[in-house]
């Protein structure tokens, strides 16, 4: 017992030393999970060996790792970009991954060990760039959008591969046509959980939502994904499968973002215990016992990585400084590939000998990868000479300026979730003309069903914001919570059209402060905002006439201002 206690110990303290260094450094926390686990591992100071609880936890984190990604796998957002997905997600990982595996198979690797190590290298990381690519604003323009239809496919195509290992491992030595039974087979029950277990898993969750309490929910919750793993296992595919294939079907539901905000914590603590597995299995002798081989697969995974991915985004419709843009953005390794190539190192699919060296090379091109794509336009002037030529309008801007060129003295609303609905509600109540600008694909569609002006883009692009007539607006207004963006916006509307008000929310006092040093913009702290009304509609109800409850809410405005230390515009 104490040794558990002890083992539980050191996983923990690692854990939270990797976290906050990798926070710290600004470098994606799975690197910090990697790290301590080489740290740990036999190479290095030998605290924890692989064993069969720490690979049980892992891989309930790998579970919950795919239910999440099913629940943020819209199958209505995927069946509107099908085309795009499927033409570029298909040649790029043809491009990448067949070379790959055909040049590994031909050193002398078997069969399926040169199809992991393909789709292995072809995978790229969907967290980091997608991050990266909201901060710098290009999540919605041509290279930004193919580029994240790409990560989608690879993220579905993990689903297959992880079968197929499943097979592997069972020492079986499939035919091509058994193999083939086994892709279809999946792909069938993946349309049977979707189309048959749809409205029972949806009214099960209703009916627990409403005779339950949180905690009921959650164990439901967890239920589901345990439930789905197991029988999927039970079937002899992946656990991870069965996980997946649950997150699809509910994340339809009315309740996904409830099961995420319920399962994340948990999904984040095993999974990190996944990936420091994944760094003990790293073997950190090997940058100097084959610096080589390691150089050799880091090459592959990001300069000729890229070289071969230009080719796929060209054939699906990119220009060409637009392909060179999306294949800078996914030269890197991703986490799906760590997933199937450690799988496959645990399950003798890929020997040690030959799994070491990629399985360091993707995790150090996985750190390298938020500074490739923050400095992607240089690193694209360097391989193309046409990177540097005028692009052509992106699609958002033409159909910005189509919807916004009537428009004169309206209202600029970034963001369409919550926030921005009811305010563009207000709006069309009082007659003003105005254009919200949002990026999520959910959000816009919700504003959309509801009859709001909503057009489908990054309001912290430029460009955008120009092609929604911001120079001829009397207001702009910024609902969304991304700090980042949010001051992006804000430091260039003072600079260019200092005249126009702008109005923004906040979720905390960090936020707000940072806001508020830039001049002439209003901020409204969310938690200030909604206590004010709520007191004030308490002192309406308690028998407090209007003028005593106006003059008490002023008193406790100019306290809560005194306390924020802003400006007295800046509250509300």
């Amino acid at each position: 017992m104490q040794d558990l206690f002890s083992f539980a110990f050191v996983l923990l303290v690692a854990g939270t030393l990797a976290a906050a260094a990798s926070a710290r450094l600004r470098l994606p926390t799975l690197l910090g999970y990697l790290a301590a686990g080489v740290l740990l591992g036999p190479s290095v100071l030998g605290l924890l060996q692989p064993g069969p609880s720490l690979t049980f936890l892992a891989e309930v984190g790998v579970v919950l790792l795919l239910f999440m990604v099913g629940l943020e796998f819209s199958v209505s957002g995927l069946w509107a970009t099908w085309r795009r997905v499927l033409s570029a997600g298909t040649l790029q990982m043809l491009c990448v991954g067949l070379v790959v595996g055909l040049g590994v198979h031909a050193l002398g690797a078997s069969p399926a060990a040169s199809l992991v190590l393909g789709a292995a290298a072809a995978m790229s990381s969907s967290a980091i760039a997608a991050k990266q690519l909201a901060e710098q604003g290009e999540l919605t323009v041509r290279h930004g959008r193919m580029a994240m239809a790409v990560l989608v496919f690879q993220d579905v195509a993990t689903i297959p591969v992880l079968a197929l290992l499943a097979i592997w491992g069972r020492g079986g030595a499939p035919s091509a046509s058994a193999v083939a039974a086994e892709v279809l087979g999946v792909l069938a029950l993946f349309v049977l959980a979707v189309w048959v277990s749809h409205r029972p898993l949806h009214r099960f969750m209703a009916w627990v939502a409403r005779h339950g309490s949180g905690e009921v929910f959650l164990l439901a919750a967890l239920t589901i994904v345990i439930a789905a793993a197991y029988g999927a296992h039970a079937l002899g595919v992946s656990a991870a499968l069965g996980a997946f294939l649950a997150g699809v079907v509910l994340g339809e539901s009315d309740f996904r973002h409830r099961m995420e905000d319920d399962i994340r914590p948990f999904r984040d603590l095993l999974t990190s215990l996944f990936f420091i597995t994944i760094g003990l299995q790293l073997d950190g002798g090997q940058l100097i016992a084959a610096p080589l081989s390691v150089l050799a697969w880091l090459l592959l995974l990001v300069p000729v990585k890229m070289l071969l991915t230009w080719p796929a985004l060209r054939l699906a419709g990119l220009s060409r400084p637009d392909a060179w843009r999306g294949a800078v953005i996914l030269g890197h390794g991703g986490e799906f590939g760590l997933l199937l190539l450690a799988s496959a190192l645990s399950l003798g699919v890929v020997p040690a000998e030959l799994g070491q060296a990629p399985l360091v090379a993707l995790a150090l091109s996985m750190g390298a990868a938020p500074l490739l794509i923050r400095h992607h336009e240089r690193i694209v002037r360097m391989l193309s000479r046409t990177a540097s030529h005028p692009a052509p309008p992106q699609e958002e801007e033409a159909e910005g300026r189509r919807r916004s060129e009537q428009l004169r003295d309206h209202v600029v609303i970034c963001g369409a979730g919550h926030l921005g609905r009811i305010v563009s509600q207000a709006l069309t109540a009082a007659d003003i003309p105005h254009l919200m600008v949002e990026t999520d694909y959910e959000a816009f569609q919700a504003a959309r069903r509801a009859g709001l002006p909503v057009h489908y883009g990054d309001a912290s692009r430029i460009n955008t914001l120009r092609a929604a007539g911001v120079e001829r607006a009397r207001l702009v207004v910024i609902t969304f919570h991304r700090p980042e963006q949010a001051l992006r916006i804000a430091h260039w509307l003072r600079h260019s059209h200092p005249d126009i008000p702008l109005l923004a929310t906040s979720l905390s006092d960090q936020e707000a402060h940072r806001l508020v040093a830039i001049p002439g913009v209003r901020v409204y702290v969310e938690r200030l905002a909604a206590g004010l009304a709520l007191a004030e509609q308490a002192l309406l109800t308690a028998g407090i006439p209007a003028e005593g409850a106006d003059r008490f809410i002023a008193r406790l405005r100019e306290q809560l201002q005194s306390g924020f230390d802003q400006p007295a515009d800046t509250t509300p």
